[in-house]
């Protein structure tokens, strides 16, 4: 269980179920299913991805020791050896790195698999320093939480990229894009909220840290009306005569945001913030069900 809460594991069965679901909902209704990736080569490169990213929050907590006591969510160095982090860290990113390369070449898209290592090195310049930058370790995460999403189908593309469902496709992709990126950098701004008591402590630079509560709470507000509007504009666009799709984008999307929002305000103190990041979370889990509309 320990090592399990290491690599986040609920964390990583929502990437591979929206690989799934954009897969099934988007990619094959659009191309068919004899001009896509089959199924062994889809899911080994999903493997890859998952493998990946559990090494980057292994790496990630080991560099974290220090903070993470003050805010008394150690795990590396008190319930899992700091050596035993770094190895798993290790064969980890390895493991996904060379699968991750190695089904890019076998279907012929090296080229497009170079975002596996790059993403790879990209958590690790995260973990051990870039985070610890004004913005930009939020930035970074969100940006490969963005790409991680559409990642995939970007095998798909190249190849059907004169049929005429691909230009849908792809604004359907961007608009993933965009709602995962949004929403993980509210949930990176928010995590800054939570520890911020750690990051003041060890002078780590957060928004939270620099810029203060009041004036990082204003920036959440507006990725969170930012978010709204979004999802309103689409699912109108969209669905327009689909009142359950409708319905749905507005009871579990739209009203957490609102209720995000009014807590966001209210929010005093660590509980309050955990709180808004499990309602987050679980508007991330309901876009990404939200495929299953287009199915």
């Amino acid at each position: 269980m320990k090592y399990l809460k290491l690599i986040r594991f609920q964390n990583l069965v929502a990437m591979a179920l929206i690989q799934y679901l954009i897969r099934y909902s988007l990619v094959i209704p659009a191309y068919g299913k004899t001009t896509v990736l089959g199924d062994t080569a889809f899911g080994l490169l999903v493997l890859s991805i998952l493998l990946i990213a559990a090494g980057g929050y292994v790496i990630n907590d080991y560099f974290d020791i220090q903070v993470d006591t003050v805010n008394n969510k150690v795990l590396v160095g008190r319930n899992i050896k700091r050596r035993v982090a770094l190895i798993l860290h290790a064969i980890l990113t390895f493991t996904g790195v060379v699968l991750g390369l190695y089904m890019a070449y076998s279907v012929g898209y090296t080229i497009v698999g170079l975002i596996i290592p790059i993403s790879a090195y990209s958590l690790w310049l995260y973990s051990l320093k870039l985070k610890r930058k004004l913005f930009i370790g939020n930035f970074i995460i969100a940006q490969l939480s963005s790409v991680f999403t559409i990642f995939l189908a970007l095998f798909e593309i190249p190849q059907n990229i004169s049929h005429p469902e691909t230009t849908r496709l792809i604004a359907l992709l961007c608009i993933y894009a965009l709602f995962t990126f949004l929403c993980s950098l509210m949930h990176e701004v928010i995590k800054d909220l939570i520890s911020y008591v750690g990051d003041k402590t060890f002078k780590i630079k957060t928004l939270a840290t620099e810029w203060g509560i009041s004036k990082t709470k204003r920036f959440l507000k507006y990725i969170n009306i930012s978010l709204s509007f979004m999802v309103i504009i689409v699912s109108i666009s969209e669905f327009s005569e689909n009142i359950t799709a409708l319905s749905y984008a507005a009871i579990t999307i739209v009203c957490p945001l609102i209720l995000t929002k009014y807590w966001t305000y209210k929010a005093k103190n660590k509980e309050d913030y955990t709180k808004i990041s499990k309602v987050n979370k679980w508007i991330i889990f309901a876009g990404i069900t939200s495929l299953c509309f287009f199915i």
